[in-house]
């Protein structure tokens, strides 16, 4: 392996580099050319480099590694190429704020990524991995194309693993530790599984009484003969430890009656129980979870080596939030596929009656879809009724309980009022709703919630003007305006593994519903026989996956999948499914090409949904302009997004047809901060099934017609 030196030359006006790698020199002078035939004729003996001025990296690339791609290698090394013309001539000529500056080639710096590279590879078992380098430089432009030549060698396989220091254990205690290891034999040596399975057995240890567990020794010993790895451990897992006294600490003057069965409930350990780290670390998040704390610690403390106690004492630290709060809100989200923005105000009462229960009082009043309100019109000619202005008033109360039979679950119990506007229709709801949610794993939760609504709508606008009404469209369907009185029993399981909540890069998230209402008859024969019920089954499964497609995560491949069905099951109850609890396509998280509930069965007064959907999404995330600096934006938190949506919603699951499924493409940029990323989206209608069929593909009507604007906090899904 050649490293590359400085031969120490340095005058005013060149630098002297004697380099051991290999060098082209291009150049549009003969003599140049001439130089480069000599070069490569000498490549083996070392080369004196003479440059001018500093040389501008124009690329990094890898040969010969087949191992490893070139984005895993290039996060390995700190040579980087320079950035592009344009973001340099903003960093250099309009203001070091902006762009970013060139990158030059630096001889010591090459040698130490040959070194970080030669360490990467024995660090994954390449012990005979062989590294140089090669240079293509042009004097002419003063730029440098640096290439790693790399010859990987074998990969050392390993052969056998040995453990040590574990004689004193309990034999349950040793199956758990060999029980699905990291290391295993006959797969590929890498040091990070080694770090991580010695790590593993000591988490093991730790919660299990040995709070003073360590590894003292981690050989790792090559045959040079074959190549094969043998590795051995040793352990030292010290004394065995329990529980010791556990103590309480509440913030003095904050504590407004909070007694210590709050916090002993939330404690998932007891005195005199083995000691477990995992146990503490559970306890701590079951408190902070409370919601009435600040901020909730247990701190402990393992007996020294002069101590010959084997109890850990430990002091519970709580510092609770305020009794009252009164909170103003200002409403920002995506409800109803649509951007919707308002004002609100919430008052809580922590602690109510005791118990750690919250008492949560709420009125909140917002607008959706402002981009389209016609202000002026609402304000002088038609007021509420004006199919312009849609929006809701939502006023409830809630008690939460933050624990119910064990500390994973948790209930609930609410009521709120809630008047929402829709383009010519609009409908009240009272509702009563008692909930139980459970953690299940540390990612996976179910929700189980019984639902008693009375829903009355009422149709606006009779007299709707003539020029507003698509005479396409059918005649509304009346069953919807009636009044109706539901029970709903609805239970989620949903299992969240992304990497961030706001904007994540990896992982996936699934959900499934399924929800039944009628199967309480009974309660509505107490009421009256003016209400009507309904009676149906409907299930929704979303599943969301994320896919880095660099190993900087610049570039983000995401896609959603959403399906649902329901249908009435009682063939002497005809009362629909209410119109609330259909389904909609259309809008900022569904098919952008058209907005909110714009896709899907419709009639002269606008979307009814369906009664079975289809959606799906794919999109990437790219972050490409992040080379040009800070200034007047951080260009690092700007993304540009393509997607392509497709979808449509059912009266019925038969009559979903593959050629009905509409198409939607279209590009967008976000903007991380800190509440999520803002959204700007331009979807455009790619097929069409609602239009004529020499009409429905984009290339057959203008292109700019159709285009829909989608505004909102946080990504499409």
């Amino acid at each position: 392996m050649r490293i590359p030196k400085i031969s120490g030359i340095v005058n005013n006006r060149k630098r002297i580099y004697q380099y051991g790698g290999k060098i082209t020199a291009v150049c549009a002078f003969p003599f140049f050319l001439l130089l480069a035939v000599l070069v490569h004729a000498v490549e083996a003996q070392d080369i004196y480099i003479f440059a001018e001025d500093e040389m501008i990296i124009r690329s990094v690339r890898f040969q010969g590694n087949d191992s490893f791609s070139d984005g895993v290698l290039r996060n390995v090394i700190e040579t980087e190429k320079s950035p592009s013309r344009f973001a340099r001539w903003l960093n250099t000529r309009i203001s070091d704020k902006i762009g970013r500056p060139p990158n030059y080639f630096d001889v010591y710096q090459a040698g130490e990524d040959i070194s970080r590279l030669t360490n990467f590879y024995e660090s994954n078992g390449f012990f005979d991995v062989s590294i140089d380098t090669s240079l293509a430089l042009n004097f002419d432009r003063h730029y440098v194309r640096l290439t790693y030549d790399i010859d990987e060698g074998e990969r050392w396989i390993i052969q056998d693993i040995e453990y040590s220091g574990f004689d004193a254990l309990d034999s349950l205690l040793f199956e758990e530790i060999m029980d699905d290891p990291e290391l295993e034999k006959d797969n590929p040596y890498r040091v990070d599984l080694v770090e991580r399975e010695y790590q593993r057995i000591l988490d093991i240890l730790y919660n299990n009484g040995y709070a003073k567990a360590q590894i003292q020794n981690v050989n790792v010993r090559y045959a040079r003969q074959e190549p094969e790895a043998f590795v051995s451990m040793s352990f030292d897992p010290g004394e065995r430890f329990v529980f010791g006294e556990i103590g309480m600490s509440i913030e003095e003057g904050r504590g407004y009656g909070i007694s210590s069965r709050i916090i002993d409930r939330m404690l998932v350990y007891e005195t005199g129980e083995i000691y477990s780290l995992a146990k503490r670390t559970q306890s701590e998040r079951n408190l902070n979870r409370l919601g009435i704390f600040e901020s909730a610690k247990i701190d402990i403390r393992i007996p020294t080596a002069d101590d010959t106690s084997r109890s850990i004492p430990s002091v519970v630290n709580v510092r609770p939030r305020s009794k009252h709060e009164i909170t103003p809100e200002i409403l920002v989200n995506d409800e109803n596929n649509a951007f919707n923005i308002g004002l609100g105000v919430g008052y809580a009462n922590r602690n109510f009656l005791g118990g750690a229960r919250i008492l949560t009082l709420r009125s909140r009043f917002r607008v959706q879809s402002i981009q389209e309100l016609q202000l002026a019109r609402v304000l002088n000619e038609q007021g509420w009724q004006d199919p312009s202005l849609l929006g809701a008033i939502d006023i409830g109360a809630e008690i939460t309980q933050p624990y119910f039979i064990t500390t994973r679950t948790s209930g609930r119990w609410g009521v709120s009022y809630i008047l929402e506007k829709h383009p010519y229709i609009q409908y009240s709801l009272l509702r009563n709703r008692i909930g139980v949610n459970h953690q299940f794993a540390s990612t996976t939760y179910g929700f189980l919630d019984w639902t008693l609504e009375r829903i009355s709508p009422r149709t606006l606008g009779d007299d709707i003007p003539a020029e507003e009404i698509d005479q396409q469209l059918p005649p509304p369907d009346r069953r919807f305006e009636e009044p109706q009185f539901n029970s709903i029993i609805a239970f989620t399981l949903q299992r969240d593994r992304t990497d961030d909540v706001f904007s994540p890069t990896k992982g996936y998230f699934h959900s499934g519903t399924i929800e039944e209402a009628g199967l309480l008859p009974i309660f509505f024969s107490y009421i009256g026989e003016s209400l009507p019920y309904s009676q149906y089954v409907k299930a929704t499964f979303t599943g969301r996956w994320y896919y880095p497609l660099d190993t900087r995560r610049n570039n983000i491949l995401g896609l959603q999948l959403k399906s649902g069905f329901a249908t009435l099951y009682s063939s002497s109850n005809d009362t629909p499914i209410p119109i609330h609890r259909r389904f909609f396509a259309g809008g900022s998280g569904s098919v952008r090409g058209w907005k909110s509930r714009q896709l899907g069965p419709q009639d002269e007064r606008g979307a009814i949904g369906g009664k079975a959907i289809i959606e799906g999404n794919i999109e990437t995330r790219l972050n490409i302009l992040r080379h040009l600096g800070q200034f007047p934006v951080d260009f690092n938190k700007l993304w540009a997004v393509l997607f392509l949506d497709f979808g449509n919603v059912w009266e019925r699951g038969s009559d979903i047809k593959p050629q009905e499924i509409a198409l939607a493409t279209g590009f967008g940029i976000r903007y991380d901060t800190l509440i999520g990323p803002i959204r700007f989206d331009f979807g455009f209608k790619l097929y069409d099934p609602n239009r004529p069929p020499h009409r429905q593909w984009l290339f057959d009507r203008p292109f700019f017609k159709d285009i829909a604007f989608h505004f909102g906090i946080g990504h499409a899904f």
